[in-house]
């Protein structure tokens, strides 16, 4: 267990924590809960000392931040994690696979062997035996006929349990699925990147890396003019877009709501301004229309930030950096690219 304490030791924490959080202004959500309660409870020392100097710098803990400490030091989740998750759902679904076989095989065996006793029985009923033997032969008859009806039967059940493993097998692979992308667009979720992002930088000689924040335009009154699905459809089209785009080790993520990151190990700055602007360049030109109605949708573009991991940088750190070159391409006008400096 990470909490031991008891309710008494409890209560000191969290009017410790309260107070800390109504200091400097820190969002009262669940996240932040655990994670000033944590602080000092002293569980966590690496998070507590990340935690002085986010507050130290900013005089509180933006909301990004909390969710990526949270997500760091209290869950955990990392890469590693990620993997034995996938290899526990590929050996779950080993094993049904293999069960299903077995199932099916040992069906097929009773089947003939049922087939053979009576084919077998019904030889020896058409040749002139003794009378006592006769008695067996038709005691052996019918014991086949209801070993031929358990047989039948125990079909029908193998029947309706490969049907159940079937659907056991796919609903393995949606949640694999679901685990690790965004259902709508195909891309990796925030999860995944969180878990990418902290094993590249927990490696000393990491390459260097950029993140590119986009942010669809307008997107809001899009919606409101268009109608969801037609919003959905083209939050599907960016995302096909930068899939085509982010090829390994790329790593394009759906953030949040009509917000995308690209995350670039091994890319310069001067590079990812290239990816982020033909991405730019390419979903300004692309032609949509409402499938429903058939009417043109006028040109959906997107404004960009791109920002450059710094050594010891925190997730939210560069995430923040990001935002602010987005926020200047916004303030701009939008559909431009602009660099954190």
């Amino acid at each position: 267990m990470i909490f031991t304490e008891d309710a008494s030791q409890a209560a000191l924490y969290l009017r410790k924590a309260v107070p800390k959080m109504i200091e400097h202004n820190i969002v009262p959500n669940p996240f932040n809960y655990t994670l000033w309660y944590s602080y000092y409870s002293n569980n966590f020392p690496q998070l507590n000392s990340e935690l002085d100097y986010v507050v130290d710098r900013f005089g509180t803990c933006p909301t990004n931040m909390s969710e990526t400490l949270f997500l760091k030091h209290i869950i955990k989740i990392d890469k590693e994690s990620l993997n034995r998750q996938q290899k526990y759902q590929q050996a779950i679904a080993a094993l049904v696979e293999n069960l299903s076989e077995n199932i099916e095989n040992s069906s097929s065996k009773t089947k003939n062997f049922a087939d053979s006793l009576k084919e077998n029985i019904s030889v020896l009923e058409s040749i002139d035996l003794p009378k006592e033997l006769k008695a067996t032969v038709g005691q052996l008859s019918a014991n086949a006929v209801s070993l031929c009806d358990v047989s039948q039967s125990f079909e029908s059940q193998i029947s309706a349990a490969k049907c159940e493993i079937e659907q056991l097998k796919e609903e393995l692979e949606k949640s694999q699925k679901l685990a690790l992308t965004d259902t709508l667009t195909g891309l990796s979720n925030r999860r995944v990147f969180e878990a990418c992002y902290n094993e590249i930088m927990a490696d000393e000689n990491a390459p260097t890396a950029s993140l590119i924040m986009m942010d669809i335009d307008n997107f809001k009154v899009f919606n409101d003019t268009h109608g969801h699905l037609v919003g959905d459809q083209v939050l599907k089209v960016v995302g096909k877009l930068l899939l085509d785009e982010c090829r390994d080790p790329l790593l394009a993520v759906r953030f949040g709501g009509e917000e995308f990151v690209m995350y670039c190990p091994g890319m310069s700055i001067d590079q990812a301004c290239e990816l982020a602007e033909r991405v730019r360049k390419k979903l300004s030109t692309i032609s949509l229309s409402n499938k429903r109605t058939g009417e043109k949708i006028s040109t959906v573009t997107a404004s960009f930030g791109v920002a450059q991991v710094e050594t010891n940088d925190l997730l939210g750190d560069l995430v923040e950096k990001a935002d602010k070159a987005l926020y200047k391409s916004k303030s701009l006008g939008r559909n431009q690219v602009h660099v954190f400096s």
